[in-house]
């Protein structure tokens, strides 16, 4: 008898660990997929930086800014993100960076 209580109990906090990486809903689940925005490496960046047509945004503070930031960075924190601030092209490749120590 103890056993088959270990079982469904094993079962059971073994689907509550599984809840915090499961999508509360299908549509949920759609919605991350059709992200428009993605982490780039710092491989990838060094390659798109190639390209003269991307625009980069450093939103570090002005101190990390001023001791270096990635050659033709704007220096743009994201609350100052406003319509005018970029490109009028839809279509612009642009690159976002941050560094955070915590």
């Amino acid at each position: 008898m103890k056993r088959s209580l270990i079982v469904p109990s094993f079962l059971a906090a073994a689907t509550l660990l599984l809840i915090p990486w499961m999508p509360a809903r299908a549509e949920d689940a759609t919605k991350e997929k059709s992200e428009p925005f993605k982490r780039l490496s710092v491989d990838e960046v060094e390659k798109r930086m190639a390209n003269p047509g991307v625009h980069v945004y450093d939103g570090n503070n002005d101190e990390v800014y001023a001791n270096g930031h990635l050659p033709g960075a704007v220096h743009l924190f994201s609350q100052d993100i406003k319509e005018g601030v970029l490109p009028a092209d839809k279509s612009t490749p642009l690159i976002f960076y941050c560094h955070s120590e915590k």
